[in-house]
């Protein structure tokens, strides 16, 4: 009987890489929704860029509640929407963790941010330690702050004392709104699970 002639065998597959020892997700999981999308942020954080750059903020070095209204303007003009002060002032919020969380991280012992790419370098060790008190440290594993000098021009004024967990002390005539009044769509924002819907 003869023999079938199978041919050359194939070389078997290569094996699949390693796992990554965390789960990365990329920063629009923790900057942006299906509402705030990418568009949306930059021309909210470019409004009070310009009135951070035309000196107007508090003493307590947020943006005051003129500039904020300046923003909520623009953002509702350019995309057609009537979102209410409260949703602008949540924004204004998670911007801020933005910063405090990529100053604490970029002035860790250790950490090299390159600039130029982008990118920020640290051991393991390093970004799970940093991640115990502040889960948002992950959106900057894989690139830094894109928008960095406008954060950094709109929130620090050369003080040295704020600190990741300082709390936004800006005040609203406006009660805290409906459901109805809100993109319920919600978005990671640290540790303990919480929440913060636009």
């Amino acid at each position: 009987m003869a023999e079938a002639n199978l041919g050359p065998l194939a070389p078997p597959p290569p094996p699949p890489p390693p796992p990554p020892p965390f789960n990365i997700l990329p920063q629009s999981h923790y900057f942006y929704t299906t509402r705030w999308t990418k568009r949306v942020d930059m021309a909210f954080i470019q409004a009070l860029y310009y009135k951070a750059m035309r000196g107007q903020k508090q003493l307590s070095r947020t943006p005051n509640m003129h500039s904020l209204n300046y923003a909520r303007g623009i953002v509702n003009g350019c995309f057609n929407w009537s979102s209410k002060y409260i949703v602008f002032k949540r924004r204004l919020e998670r911007l801020r963790l933005r910063f405090t969380t990529f100053k604490s991280i970029i002035e860790t012992p250790g950490v090299q941010w390159d600039r130029r790419t982008n990118f920020v370098t640290a051991t393991d060790e390093q970004w799970n330690d940093l991640a115990l008190g502040n889960e948002f440290v992950n959106a900057y594993r894989q690139e830094g702050e894109p928008m960095w000098k406008e954060l950094k021009a709109i929130f620090d004024c050369g003080r040295r004392d704020e600190g990741p967990h300082e709390h936004l002390a800006i005040s609203s005539d406006e009660g805290e709104p409906n459901d109805d009044e809100t993109d319920n769509a919600s978005e990671h924002s640290g540790s303990g699970g919480s929440t913060i819907s636009d």
